[in-house]
């Protein structure tokens, strides 16, 4: 028998899970709703024909059909990194990643911003024949929305990418005064063993004479 689907219940814990993040978690976690939201709803091309109404083109319009995918399918992977555990092991565990949310977060948008951008530039070559089309204002506030949110990430790499430099380092140094320790080991086993060296064909000579004796 199929569970009925409760939205207040998955409201309820979705509420619990997002107030257990850390303050940076919920951060980018908000901020992917709203890119979500911005990518969704606002117009990005303004269309004005000479003998027609002018309109408005949104990401879901049949032209954009591969940007829409793309950038679909990379919003799903995003929010469910941030917001799922299960899919959050399931791609560790199947695909081998590391756990790294800084770097997976900046690839992802990385990817997202690239096909956003690029469908721009395509608007821009068209709108420099005619007068037409052109690119609406919603378009470049994105832009900005989502530079923004790659310069974030971006940071948190360089930060994460340092506190990681520094833990290799200390992990260097004990490395190396235990290296040292093993050689200073080394040495005073070698002076012991010069010394028993020595002492082994003395002992061996003093043997002889008494033998002779």
């Amino acid at each position: 028998m199929h569970k009925k689907f409760n939205l207040p219940e998955k409201i309820s814990k979705f509420a619990q899970k997002f107030w257990r993040f850390t303050k940076h978690q919920k951060i980018f976690v908000l901020y992917l709703w709203a890119l979500s939201f911005f990518l969704l709803v606002l117009p990005l091309i303004k269309i004005s024909p000479v003998s027609a109404t002018s309109h408005s083109v949104r990401l879901f319009s049949k032209g954009l059909f591969t940007s829409l995918l793309i950038i679909l399918v990379s919003m799903t992977v995003l929010l469910s990194w941030n917001m799922s555990f299960k899919f959050k092991n399931f791609i560790i565990g199947y695909f081998g990643f590391k756990e790294n949310d800084s770097l997976f977060n900046f690839g992802f948008l990385w990817i997202i911003a690239t096909a956003f951008l690029v469908m721009g530039d395509a608007i821009r070559v068209v709108g420099n024949t005619t007068d037409t089309i052109k690119l609406s204002w919603s378009y470049y506030f994105i832009q900005l929305f989502l530079l923004l949110g790659l310069v974030l990430t971006l940071m948190s790499v360089l930060k994460h990418a340092k506190e990681n430099s520094n833990k290799t380092k200390i992990v260097n140094v004990v490395d190396e005064d235990a290296m040292k320790d093993i050689q200073h080991k080394k040495s005073f086993k070698g002076l012991f063993d010069e010394e028993e060296e020595e002492e082994q064909p003395k002992q061996h000579h003093t043997i002889h004479e008494h033998h002779f004796e």
